[in-house]
């Protein structure tokens, strides 16, 4: 196991442990490190905190992980809606899909997805912070 491995199943690890303990109502917040929305701001969002205003849920941002994990490993393939109780576990399986099907690349490709489903896990695991 190289050294970009290990930090992947530590991620897992920890974005598994981050995502089981986010109740309903913080999924639905916006975290202090969540990405911005790219729909502009309206007066729907005039109304919100500043610190939040434009930020997506965290709900949003695990969902967009999600679908970034399958097109990184998984070819793309539509993640479907599982509801708040799978959200973990579909983190999980999508990083190891991506894992295994790393594993017949050559090298340098291989080490390339690894690297970005590691890139993609610490922005996951830093904007559900």
């Amino acid at each position: 196991m190289n050294d970009v491995t290990a930090d992947l199943e530590t991620e897992v690890r920890r974005l598994r442990m981050r995502i089981i303990g986010l109740n309903s109502r913080q999924l639905a917040e916006a975290g202090p490190n969540s990405p911005e929305t790219t729909a502009s701001a309206d007066e729907s969002t005039a109304a919100l905190d500043e610190t939040t205003a434009g930020a997506l849920s965290r709900r949003d941002t695990i969902a967009e992980a999600l679908a970034q994990f399958s097109s990184i490993g998984s070819g793309g393939r539509p993640v479907p809606d599982l509801g708040e109780q799978s959200l973990a576990d579909q983190v999980v399986v999508l990083i190891e899909e991506g894992i295994a099907s790393s594993a017949g690349l050559p090298e340098a490709q291989r080490q390339e997805r690894l690297g970005l489903l590691l890139d993609a896990a610490v922005r996951l695991r830093r904007g559900l912070a």
